[in-house]
């Protein structure tokens, strides 16, 4: 079934011309919006939740506006599966690369911050052969069939893209060897730490937990620390712009990696919302009353680690 779904179905559909991928997409957001309605619920409360200054057919535009976006990005992601190397260069560049020049000059990996924002999957195709001659880590989760997780993660690392399990990232780090960039796509919802092993802010106006596992890398393993902007420009074409988080994060505060982090998304939102993943259930986790009671006095409770404790 797996092989059916890759062969027949997503590589034929990648040949199709980007337009007409498009035309197919504008189709289903149509769709989706006003027949489907898939996690519409989700988006809508998502929107009002955290622009609750916005009047109802304000989040009703920016609900349709996310959907156009969404469908658009997934006939991207259908386009890359046959999309060059050239041309996802050529899509999604980065606009200040020498910004990290000292770091691939002396070869030493640093860590990326990036977000469920604009089209990451054409960023991840496009990043290696602009950040040579670092290597590029993406960590993923993998899905549940192991065929289609193999097919679809080796489209991923057909640029020199590293893969990597969510469940190896600490084996990642105590054998990997070579000067990389780890890309870390870190605004999804907790779900299994304790609340004192997680970073809480607040975020869009709400008390909100982060995973605080890239903070505690890279303290333990002394990485330099950059958030990727990644912005649509227009149709098909993006532009990412590497910001300092610190190159020095063994002389950081504790928590100021992953709050950093967290302001930068939020300004991202705010200035383009539609390009966020508003699909995404971002607050199902209960916020503790430890917590609630704590943020009351603090700006932000940063996670509880030891400099040899990597447990996500």
């Amino acid at each position: 079934m797996a092989y059916f779904v890759y062969y027949l179905i997503l590589l034929p559909l990648s040949w199709l011309p980007l337009p007409v991928l498009y035309l197919l997409g504008d189709g289903f957001a149509w769709l989706n919006w006003h027949v489907i309605g898939y996690r519409k619920r989700v988006v809508l409360g998502n929107i009002r939740q955290s622009f609750p200054h916005y009047t109802e057919a304000e989040v009703l535009t920016l609900g349709r506006e996310y959907y156009n976006r969404f469908f658009e990005t997934i006939a991207e992601s259908i386009k890359q599966f046959s999309m060059s190397e050239a041309t996802s260069v050529r899509r999604c560049r980065i606009e200040n690369v020498e910004l990290v020049g000292h770091l691939q000059e002396q070869g030493r990996s640093f860590i990326a911050y990036g977000a469920h924002y604009s089209n990451w999957e054409l960023a991840g195709l496009s990043f290696p052969s602009q950040l040579r001659p670092l290597r590029v880590m993406g960590i993923y989760s993998p899905f549940k069939n192991a065929t289609l997780d193999r097919l679809l993660s080796g489209n991923r690392s057909r640029t020199g893209v590293i893969m990597v399990s969510r469940r190896k990232v600490k084996e990642y780090y105590e054998t990997w060897t070579e000067p990389t960039v780890e890309f870390y796509v870190a605004d999804q919802s907790p779900s299994n730490a304790r609340w004192e092993l997680l970073h809480w802010t607040t975020f869009l106006g709400q008390t909100t937990a982060f995973l605080a596992g890239p903070e505690r890398y890279a303290v333990r393993y002394d990485r330099p620390v950059y958030y990727m902007a990644l912005r649509r420009q227009r149709r098909g074409y993006y532009v990412a712009t590497l910001i300092p988080i610190t190159d020095t994060p063994r002389e950081t505060e504790r928590g100021f990696i992953t709050e950093s982090f967290a302001r930068q998304v939020e300004r991202e939102i705010k200035r383009d919302p539609a390009s966020w993943l508003w699909s995404h259930r971002r607050w199902k986790r209960e916020v503790p009353g430890e917590v609630a009671q704590l943020l009351k006095h603090e700006e932000y409770l940063p996670a509880q680690y030891a400099l040899d404790d990597t447990t996500e």
